[in-house]
């Protein structure tokens, strides 16, 4: 393992522990900001990896967060063009930065869980997240070398789960109003 990919790894590793301290946010706004400084960690260690797939993959989620922490303000961010445009921006990233089949797992990740963020209930994002972008992002991590976004997803799988046994999926919200 060379100088560059420690490096990486260990930039990987700050944005799990961002990640993880963003549970214990109760602010969903101040949630979503911890994460986009996860998510720009995880980007830069992409970029070590030489995944630039996921890489702006990741640059599209933080642009999503910031569409969606201000989706009160932003009456656009609640639409089905903003949607488009996301998941357009996915398929364009995956053409253009193409290197393998594995680009594909980055955009499906991407893709379901902006659907998630889009819908807006904890219940949508959740289950985004279960059965798709984590099981997504953890293939595009083996396959890249990144162990930390393995454990991150990992981490998240584990903890949706959690969540599910302890409130269940009724309890997870229909209304949005988590967002707020």
């Amino acid at each position: 393992m060379g100088h560059i990919n420690i490096a990486a790894q260990i930039i990987g590793f700050i944005g799990v522990v961002l990640f993880v301290l963003s549970f214990q946010i109760k602010s969903n706004k101040k949630l979503f900001f911890v994460q986009i400084m996860a998510n720009v960690m995880f980007a830069i260690q992409f970029v070590m990896l030489g995944a630039y797939s996921g890489c702006v993959g990741l640059v599209i989620c933080i642009l999503r967060n910031v569409v969606f922490i201000n989706r009160d303000r932003w009456k656009f961010a609640n639409s089905k063009a903003m949607l488009a445009i996301m998941l357009g921006c996915c398929v364009l990233n995956t053409i253009v930065n193409w290197k393998g089949w594995y680009d594909l797992f980055s955009m499906l990740a991407v893709s379901s869980a902006s659907i998630g963020y889009w819908i807006g209930s904890a219940r949508a994002l959740r289950t985004s997240n279960l059965f798709a972008a984590s099981p997504c992002w953890i293939i595009y991590d083996v396959v890249v070398g990144s162990w930390a976004g393995v454990l991150n997803e990992t981490i998240a799988i584990v903890s949706i789960l959690v969540s599910v046994v302890r409130f269940g999926w009724k309890a997870l919200g229909e209304s949005g109003e988590e967002f707020k």
